[in-house]
């Protein structure tokens, strides 16, 4: 057994191997994946416009919709083909596929979810020209807060209106 100090509370606490083995695979498995990303990265050194990419589970960094089978890697990471779409027929800005945090864009569906509103209100709300919404082909509506600067009005308007 290790014995390994919490600076926090100055208690020792030891691991047994067992645990430290699982932690030491853990670590294995970090190290694959950004070994797996860095050749991704690479690899677009040679295709600098992007290419096919097994989707494997992966999700897509725009709509959040786990592919299963093919979809796209370039500079804004992996999409699904949709949105790759979207992005290459300038719908949807390339540069919020980085947006993990959701501050410059957010799913209509992810929105729903959040704030405990029926996917349908949001929906009627950008047929009705109050939010305004980009439809992904086969997808859902990406929603950017620069095209919406006052939604979080709208929204506690509608909610109100209840």
């Amino acid at each position: 057994m290790t014995e390994i100090s919490n600076s926090d509370d100055l208690k020792q606490r030891k691991f047994t191997d067992e645990e430290l083995k699982r932690v030491a695979q853990y670590f294995e498995i970090l190290i694959e994946i950004d070994q797996a990303e860095k050749a991704r990265f690479r690899r677009l050194e040679q295709e600098p416009k992007g290419f096919s990419l097994l989707g494997e589970g992966r999700s897509c960094s725009l709509c959040k919709q786990s592919i299963h089978n093919e979809g796209f890697f370039d500079k804004w990471g992996f999409k699904c083909l949709n949105c790759q779409n979207a992005v290459n027929k300038r719908i949807i800005p390339g540069s919020v596929c980085r947006d993990w945090d959701n501050e410059k864009h957010i799913t209509d569906t992810t929105l729903a979810m959040e704030l405990g509103i029926s996917i349908h209100k949001i929906r009627k709300l950008i047929r009705e020209g109050k939010i305004i919404g980009r439809r992904i082909p086969n997808g859902p509506y990406i929603i950017l807060r620069k095209d919406n600067p006052n939604i979080l009005d709208i929204l506690e308007s509608e909610k109100n209106n209840k």
